[in-house]
């Protein structure tokens, strides 16, 4: 039997104290078949340095400074996995993550992406509680409650790289809701698949993006919405 490639595309600006973390959780993994992909945006805090003492274990390139989604779409482009996860610098995989997502995703052939509960911890890696992400199996449903405020946590996230490429890469013009534009996407084309249980360790230190979000990102996304789905949303 083949075992799928999964590719892991880690993200990161500055975050050369958490990323350790990030990578470690990742090449802990028992999966047989993983490729691992850093994407440095521009780092100057010793973050190359640090990538290198990892030696072939991981794909190490840098780029200008962008922004997140540029760094994702350049991983994007160079993963070779049947299935790719996106995890965030800053976070880890908890447990059996990404063989758990496998056989989610090898039992629907339609399940375009799936995503799981998640843990928040703080900066130092200490738990602080149980994210219990919300699902809906019908896609009306799940589609109409995504507009109310996106519930699925990205780096929770694997998608199947031939659906991914139907659908196109994550927008640039987005710095944040990116992944939520892309969630909407995915659920034109595709079902979506679950695991109700914390397979991701979110990690909020202070810093994150979320803590300052962009609303008008989340208003571009929810119009495009609108036009994607008019048999649901009006």
């Amino acid at each position: 039997m083949l075992i799928p490639r999964v590719s892991v595309v880690i993200p990161t600006y500055n975050h050369a104290r958490y990323l350790p973390y990030a990578i470690d959780s990742v090449i802990n993994q028992s999966y047989p078949n993983l490729e691992v992909f850093v994407i440095d945006d521009g780092s100057n805090d010793g973050t190359a340095k640090l990538v290198k003492t990892y030696g072939s274990k991981i794909n190490y390139i840098l780029k200008e400074n962008g922004g997140t989604p540029s760094a994702l779409n350049l991983g994007l482009s160079l993963v070779t996995g049947k299935y790719v996860c996106w995890l965030s610098a800053d976070d880890t995989m908890i447990g059996e993550k990404v063989s758990k997502q496998v056989s989610l995703m090898e039992s629907d052939p339609s399940f375009g992406f799936s995503y799981t509960s998640f843990v928040v911890i703080d900066a130092s890696g200490k738990k602080q509680y149980e994210v219990n992400s919300a699902f809906y199996s019908d896609k009306q449903e799940m589609v109409t409650k995504l507009m109310e405020g996106c519930f699925i946590n990205g780096s929770s996230v694997m998608m199947r790289c031939s659906a991914l490429e139907k659908i196109g890469g994550f927008d640039e013009n987005l710095p944040q809701a990116h992944d939520y534009d892309l969630w909407f996407r995915f659920l034109r084309h595709n079902s979506c698949g679950f695991l109700d249980e914390p397979l991701l360790a979110y990690r909020w230190h202070g810093e994150n993006m979320s803590k300052h979000p962009i609303e008008a990102c989340s208003l571009i996304v929810q119009e495009r919405a609108k036009r994607l789905f008019p048999e649901w949303l009006n």
